[in-house]
């Protein structure tokens, strides 16, 4: 992998850099001026801590950023997390899921006039929805609780140096995934359970499992219909190819023929033996028949 590329690991990292960016544009040093966002009104956010050009002005900025840096993981993954920001950080989580999702959708499509945006961000806004949200929530906060309790000083008492609110975050949230058969959400958490136990292991020394996060189980639904079911496809058309145009086919024919003799000799064996014992069966009762004559 290229080490240009970022992946899921690096999401606990990259989201604390989403919102470092996102904090430096409330009170900016160089304020930006967007024509579209300076007209911007929308009833549904009066009466929030930013009002409606504000929000605009953030969000606007934000996913150029994101657009300028060329990586397909941080315009998607940040792209999610300027969703969360402004339901829990903009609108305080007063507003509902729905109505920031259209208002999410409305600065999109400033962006997408003002900035030449490409619809880039179109089609992982168009996947949001209250269910995905709220994994997102979830994960970001987990990973919340982790980096608290990873900068807390360090106690020497191994309960309070080896344990923390993950364990029972955590917990929670596996069984939910793995109830609803969410690869994607089973997978986030898998990659945070590494992570916390390679901090609980190597950076805090803690031993015994008794500290460590459980291995999460990921039931890929998809891929186990449709694996088997390319299988048996692909097998279905090789084999006749196979058959007529390569060895395979003349062993294949030897095989079952060596097959058809050694089951023909069998059974020519086996009514051998059975006339045999008949003759010999048919021998005995003559012998007796001629003896019983002879006495008389």
């Amino acid at each position: 992998m290229s080490p240009g590329i970022k992946t899921d690991h690096d999401f606990a990292k990259s989201y604390k850099e989403y919102k470092k960016e996102l904090d430096s544009y409330i009170s900016p040093s160089d304020p930006v001026l967007i024509h579209s966002c300076n007209k911007y009104v929308n009833q549904n956010i009066n009466g929030f801590k930013y009002d409606a050009s504000k929000v605009c002005t953030i969000a606007v900025r934000f996913l150029n950023h994101l657009k300028e840096k060329y990586n397909i993981f941080d315009q998607e993954n940040g792209s999610k997390y300027l969703y969360y920001w402004l339901s829990v950080e903009a609108f305080e989580s007063k507003l509902s899921i729905e109505n920031t999702l259209d208002l999410y959708k409305d600065l999109n499509e400033i962006f997408n006039s003002e900035y030449d945006g490409d619809n880039i961000f179109d089609k992982y806004i168009n996947q949001m929805n209250n269910y995905t949200y709220n994994n997102l929530k979830k994960i970001i906060y987990l990973y919340e609780v982790f980096n608290k309790f990873e900068s807390e000083r360090t106690s020497q008492v191994a309960e309070k140096k080896c344990k923390s609110d993950c364990v029972e975050l955590f917990a929670t949230y596996v069984n939910e995934c793995q109830e609803s058969y969410d690869y994607e959400f089973c997978n986030k958490l898998k990659i945070f359970g590494e992570q916390y136990n390679f901090f609980i292991q190597k950076v805090r020394r803690c031993e015994g499992d008794q500290y460590l996060l459980p291995p999460v189980e990921i039931f890929d639904t998809i891929r186990m219909v449709i694996v088997p079911f390319v299988l048996i496809l692909i097998t279905s058309l090789i084999s006749p190819l196979l058959y007529k145009f390569t060895p395979v086919g003349p062993w294949i024919r030897h095989m079952l023929v060596k097959k058809r003799n050694l089951k023909d000799n069998i059974i020519q064996e086996q009514d051998h033996i059975l006339h045999n014992y008949e003759m010999d069966k048919d021998d005995s009762k003559k012998q007796y028949y001629m003896l019983s004559y002879n006495s008389t």
